[in-house]
């Protein structure tokens, strides 16, 4: 698929906004996949290229802020910095700060590779939006499970990167230990449960 192709906006079908499409016996997984689609059916409503600015709070309400993060692509997707943290993000990653990096994690495990910047930077890449389960060990060692919506703002065909990142994440339960960090693709399945396209 081209690249002209993959970031064409998203468009919905069908007269409902939320078909009812059994997601498995993981209710935390269907309540979130509700959560999200308000937040995806906002973000596909910003107009051309889904500008930051166009972004509006009291539309977004305040169920979903404590959720969010904002941040800004640098070096043409080689890394991410997270602008605004919602008060639920910074409860999973409480060193997280206005002007922190993603790659940070990186300098402080003294690695090469971080498997959550990974996801931020493809879906900056690929300009389309993303919806992950992520399980993962935080720098504390604690195992957490999370979903997570990637949706790319500041969209240029013509460009390697977005600009932006609006992000939103639900921790849930999680059972058993991780012994590495993983992430399972749910775009596809949380695509189907809100009937939209992209």
């Amino acid at each position: 698929m081209s690249h002209h192709r993959r970031t064409q906006k998203a468009a919905f079908s069908g007269p409902s906004p939320v078909k009812r499409t059994p997601v498995g016996a993981d209710t935390d997984k269907q309540a979130i996949f509700v959560r999200m689609n308000r937040l995806f059916r906002i973000w596909n409503a910003l107009p051309g290229s889904k500008k930051r600015k166009d972004l509006d709070p009291v539309a977004i309400g305040a169920e979903l802020l404590p959720h969010l993060c904002l941040g800004h692509y640098l070096g043409n997707g080689a890394d991410f910095r997270y602008d605004l943290i919602g008060s639920e993000i910074v409860k999973l990653a409480p060193r997280l700060s206005p002007g922190s990096l993603a790659s940070d994690t990186m300098r402080i495990q003294n690695t090469n590779q971080d498997h959550i910047l990974t996801l931020f930077l493809e879906a900056g890449v690929e300009q389309r939006p993303k919806i992950h389960e992520i399980r993962y060990n935080s720098i504390d060692d604690v195992p957490l499970r999370i979903f997570a919506a990637l949706l790319p703002l500041g969209l240029h065909q013509d460009k390697k990167c977005a600009e932006d990142l609006l992000l939103a994440v639900w921790r849930t339960t999680v059972t058993g230990i991780i012994a590495k960090d993983n992430s399972t693709d749910l775009t596809g399945e949380f695509l189907q449960f809100s009937g939209s396209t992209i």
